[in-house]
């Protein structure tokens, strides 16, 4: 498991012996996990997204493309 972003916005962790991005957006407690594909695309364009400075409401536009997969609330274990 690596860590790749963390900020009080959202949580990306990498799974890379499962090619999978776990993606938690921390302002409304949802998880979505990415597996493949889909992974390798969002690990791409986040990583483009990053290259550049960004204001709060560009960040949260970001993270709201990506609200339809982040369909399960987050559960304390």
């Amino acid at each position: 498991m690596n860590v790749l972003f963390n900020n009080p916005l959202l949580y990306v962790i990498e799974y890379p012996g499962f090619d999978a991005l776990e993606i938690l957006d921390k302002r409304n407690g949802r998880v979505g996990l990415l597996r493949g594909a889909t992974a390798d695309r969002m690990r791409g364009e986040f990583h483009e997204f990053l290259a550049q400075e960004h204001n709060e409401e560009e960040f949260e536009d970001f993270i709201d493309s990506y609200e339809p997969i982040l369909d399960l609330p987050v559960s304390l274990h």
